[in-house]
This record gives structure tokens, sequence and C-alpha cells, in this order.
């Protein structure tokens, strides 16, 4: 039996975006993360949205972003 676990939605608004290629690299980098389910990332609005784990931290996706060299927005 395979058990679901609690997912969450988290969006950030995250500076620094320029194109496509900063879209892929938020995408990759962030679905790789153990707990991460989903990514996608808004050009428009510079909105990232993250269905993750509840088990996630947000702060751990924040810290990914910056590692990036995007700024995370409140």
């Amino acid at each position: 039996m395979v058990t679901q676990k609690n997912t969450t939605q988290s969006v950030y608004h995250v500076g620094g975006i320029k194109g496509d290629h900063c879209r892929d690299r938020i995408e990759h980098t962030l679905s790789h993360l153990q707990g991460v389910a989903s990514v996608k990332v808004d050009m428009a609005s510079k909105q990232v949205a993250v269905s993750h784990d509840e088990s996630l931290p947000s702060s751990g996706i924040e810290e990914t972003l910056q590692s990036l060299g995007y700024s995370v927005l409140r």
C-alpha cells in the first residue's frame, strides 16, 4: 500500500527572473529537492509556486532560490 504524504503549496515572489533560462533553472533545481512534488514559475508575475511535503520547510526552498542568485521578496 502506498501512503500519500500531506502536501502544501507555497508561493514565492522572486526577484532576478529574466527569461526562460531562469525559469528552467529554478524548476529543475527545486524539483530535485526531496519532498518537492511540482514547481511552476510564472514569468509575468515573477512568482514561483512549489507543491511540497509539509515536512520540507519553506526556509529550505528560499535558501535554494537564494543560492541560485535570486532574491526572495516578502
